[in-house]
């Protein structure tokens, strides 16, 4: 007989309360943030939307795989909303661009990630637009 939770319900909770973390922290911006959708639910296996807040200082892309193709061409999201004038960091790579470099390029998906994927980037304005 064990005395305590279960590892796995351990690991679940722990994974529950991250997720409530993250989406504390970017509650705000998917309420109250301007919505783009960048691929429609409608045309396939996958959707993809941004929110950017009113000042764009801030974004969120979301991108859903539902099922994987073979041989599919790699996904490439096409921004919208940033202020071209500000400077934006990544905030799982810290990778710094301009905003209007983010909506020039496009964000590339790699499609080799198996069906039922996610993948999301939050966007943090690092600088004041020059006035």
């Amino acid at each position: 007989m064990r005395n305590g939770p279960d590892p796995v319900q351990r690991k679940e909770k722990e994974l529950a309360k991250e997720q409530v973390r993250r989406y504390k922290e970017i509650r705000g911006l998917v309420q109250q943030g301007e919505l783009y959708r960048l691929v429609s639910p409608f045309a396939g296996h996958e959707a993809a939307w941004m929110f950017v807040s009113d000042d764009r200082s801030e974004a969120l892309v979301i991108y859903f795989k539902v099922l994987a193709e073979p041989n599919a061409p790699q996904r490439k999201l096409q921004l919208k909303g940033l202020n071209p004038a500000l400077s934006y960091q990544a905030e799982d790579s810290g990778l710094v661009l301009n905003g209007d470099r983010l909506m020039e390029i496009v964000l590339t998906i790699s499609t080799e990630l198996g069906d039922h994927y996610s993948y999301s980037v939050h966007l943090k304005a690092v600088n004041s637009p020059s006035t």
